[in-house]
Formats: C-alpha cells, structure tokens, sequence
C-alpha cells in the first residue's frame, strides 16, 4: 500500500515489514502495482539471512498452505510447514521468524526458483511475483506466461 515502510535495524538485525513481507506471504496490491510490490519485496530479500522479521499478522498458516500449492517440491518449505503446524497446535504465535526462512520458503519472493518459474511459465522476477500473486489473489492458478 503506498505510503506504507518498513523499518530496518542493522545492529540487531530487525525487520519490521508491517504489512509488506508476512511469514510465507507478502501483502495484497492495493494502491501503486506489482513492480513497485516486487521492487520493494526485492529491497527487504536483500536484507541478510539472520534479520528478525516481524510482520503486522499472523497469517502464517494460510500462507503455508498456499505456499505448498505453489512450490510443493520444496523440502524446506515442507519441514517449515510442519514447525508451523506444531507451534500452531500449540497456540504458539509463528512470528517473529528469520529472513532466511523466508528466502528458503515464501513464494513471494522466490521468484529465482526454477519450480516457480516452471509453474509460472515466466522467469523474470517481476513477472514470477505477478503470476503468485494474481494466484493468490484469485484463488486459482493463472495461465502460464499470462501475466
């Protein structure tokens, strides 16, 4: 949404995404367009591997599932599926979580993915992200390369 930030803090290190990047998920297009989403979602992946993320909402769950549609193949995401699942079980809240997870899991910002790119029929970053996230969206899977 414009007009939204984020608020990094390299000495910790500590990302507040707010509702830009979520555990598994990023946020919805409302305001601007999928190259600025992209754009920015780019600037945070570029964080390092160690930044605590916390995100606005737990919305983890969901955004698991979601990410098992997408990227079904990935070993990571599955083990990370099952540690949500037992934190949740637990009413245990999923977040903060590490941005390297994310970079391991969330499909938002794998566009670099081969299985992504294979699914999406697309292979630039822009277009990768734009195909999740028209999927998301909908709830059903674009054409490939229709984005």
């Amino acid at each position: 949404t414009d007009g939204h930030i984020a608020y990094y803090f390299p000495s910790v290190p500590m990302l507040m995404s707010g509702d830009a990047l979520f555990n598994m998920g990023c946020g919805r297009v409302f305001t601007g367009n999928h190259a600025q989403m992209q754009a920015s979602l780019a600037k945070l992946k570029a964080l390092p591997d160690e930044t605590v993320v916390f995100c606005a909402h737990e919305y983890t769950t969901a955004n698991a599932k979601f990410a098992l549609e997408v990227e079904p193949n990935n070993e990571a995401l599955k083990d990370r599926v099952e540690c949500v699942n037992a934190l949740r079980a637990r009413k245990e809240a999923t977040v903060p979580t590490l941005l390297g997870h994310e970079k391991a899991t969330n499909p938002f910002i794998r566009w670099d993915s081969p299985e992504i790119q294979r699914v999406s029929g697309a292979s630039s970053p822009l277009d990768v992200f734009t195909f999740v996230r028209l999927w998301k969206n909908t709830g059903k899977k674009p054409a490939a390369a229709s984005v």
